[in-house]
Order: structure tokens, then sequence, then C-alpha cells
């Protein structure tokens, strides 16, 4: 494959003009920094980029890439063509990614990484271009950059489709435009921000302040050296606190099935967005330890659970 050193992203617009919104544009154009810049972080390569002046034709923006490996700010462009252009297969793909993202440990990847650069020495390859895509789509910063960036767009009527390829140092083409048409557009937009909590199914809590009334208020305690507000789903744990079966004093804490929701910002961040107690499992007054009927109830069927599981295994 011919060495590139450019990228192109092509507006096409609905009335044959050259100009489009500026905010539209820089919005857009944050975007694809971002993701150009994450991706390069990804594959661990070094990269600058200049923009050239705009050409007609829609609205095209070049950005040469400034780096010293120029097989691999070629593997980076085509590599990045791809990503652009290539619809996400599932609507839980935020979740689906960051199972994928905790797979492979950080020296894991970086072999993996290390491997690709190593058989892009004696040239680029499609196969190498793909693995390199392949890594890049599997980060969460990646996909929601993306969304913002077809969402931005989604809204703006003058794009009919945008294309993006990567160019020679002559701004000749390397490869086909690779184009995605308007009615894709919402293909690429993540539907939910929202990740499959993470469960603790022991995590310490104390008490704070407990809620000691039948309401959805929040209880707060401390988890972990930090103060949390939390949803008690306990149902049968509430019932005897109003009940005043169970009571609160300084330093009383419990132990249960903690689930911590999480989502992704607009910047691709993955956040805690929640707290909530699934079972208390014990109780623990002035140090004293005491085993729930809910929680003992659980464990049982936690362990029934695992009985099973072994026995198909067999």
């Amino acid at each position: 494959m011919e060495l590139a050193s450019k990228f192109e992203l092509h507006y096409y617009l609905s009335d044959a003009s050259h100009s489009m919104n500026a905010l539209v544009k820089n919005k857009c154009e944050t975007e694809f920094l971002a993701v150009t810049s994450e991706v390069a972080e990804i594959l661990g390569i070094h990269l600058e980029l200049d923009c050239e002046a705009l050409k007609e034709g829609g609205v095209r923006e070049i950005w040469k890439a400034l780096g010293d490996n120029n097989p691999q700010i070629t593997l980076l462009m085509a590599a990045l063509a791809l990503i652009w252009s290539v619809i996400p297969q599932t609507d839980n793909e935020l979740s689906d990614l960051q199972k994928e993202d905790l797979r492979l440990s950080i020296e894991e990847r970086k072999l993996e990484i290390d491997k690709l650069k190593q058989e892009i020495e004696d040239g680029v390859t499609s196969e190498a271009i793909e693995k390199a895509a392949a890594e890049a789509l599997r980060s969460c910063k990646v996909a929601t950059r993306k969304s913002n960036f077809y969402k931005i767009l989604s809204k703006y009527e003058k794009v009919t489709q945008v294309g993006f390829i990567e160019l020679d140092n002559e701004n000749n083409s390397l490869s086909n435009e690779k184009l995605v048409a308007r009615d894709k557009f919402h293909s690429f937009i993540l539907r939910s921000q929202d990740l499959k909590p993470l469960k603790n199914s022991s995590a310490r809590i104390e008490i704070a302040a407990p809620v000691l009334t039948d309401s959805k208020a929040k209880w707060k305690g401390f988890y972990e050296d930090q103060m949390i507000s939390f949803a008690m789903n306990d149902q049968d744990f509430k019932r005897a606190v109003v009940a005043k079966q169970q009571s609160f004093k300084n330093g009383d804490e419990i132990i249960c099935v903690l689930l911590i929701d999480r989502k992704v910002d607009e910047i691709g961040e993955i956040v805690t967005s929640g707290y909530s107690v699934d079972v208390v499992l014990e109780t623990i007054h002035s140090g004293v330890k005491s085993k729930t009927i809910q929680g003992e109830q659980y464990l049982k069927m936690v362990e029934g659970q695992r009985d099973m599981f072994d026995a198909e295994k067999e």
C-alpha cells in the first residue's frame, strides 16, 4: 500500500454550495480531532496535525499528519477511514465495548499493539488496518465522540453525506472514499450512555444518615472512604427500619450487595451515576455482626446457582 500523509473529511451539501454553518463545522471538527487523538494514543503513534486550506466540492477539510514513522501514519490514516464509516453492530455497543475493553490487560494490549507495529514494517496491509481499527473501536471514547459527530450532523440537514479518505502528500486518493449517507447517520448515534452496573457482593457501608420512613429518599453512608448517597432497595430491611426493629447509632455498618451504576459522559469518560443496595447481608452494631434473613436466603440462592453451573460444566 502507498504511504499516506493526509486525511480528507468531505461534507456533501444539498445545495451544491461550498459553505456550511460555522458552529456545526467547528463542533464536528472538535469530535473528529478527539477521535483522531484517541486512536493515535491507543495505537501508540505520535501524531500532530496541520489543517490545510479548504477545497471546493461541498466542504472538504484536509488534515496533514506530521510524524516520523510513515508506515505508522499510513496505518493510522487508513484505520481512521474505517473507524468513521463502520456502523456499530448492536444497540448495546457501550456495554459490549466495555466488556471487550476489560478483556485485555494493559500489558496484553501493549503487546498486541507492538506486534501490529512490527507487522507493518514491511508494508501496511489491509489486515493490519482492520486490526488497528478494531482495536480503536473497542474504546468508549472513540464510540462516544463518533456518536457526537453524527448526532451534530443529523440535526444539520444541509449535509447529505460525509466521506473519509486517506491521501498522499500530493493530495492523491489512496483508496476509494468511504461514504456514509445521511439516512445512516442515526446508526452511529448511541441510544444509551449507560453501562452495565458493577456489583460488589460484600460491600461495607458505614451508615451516616438512614431514612427512617417508608419513602424513596436516599440513604447516606461512607463507602471506601467516600460519602455516597444510595437507594435502599432491600424492602425487608426497609420495613424493619420503619418498624424500628433496626436502629442505628454512630459507627453502625451494613455489609451488602451494592450495585454501582455507571455511564459514559459526553467526552467518553466512564463516571459513576448512582448507587443502590440490593440486599443487606449483615448489620454491624457496636462491632457485633448479625446476619439478616434475606441475606442468608440470597447467599443460598447464589450457592445453588453456582452448583447448577458447575453441574452443567461437567
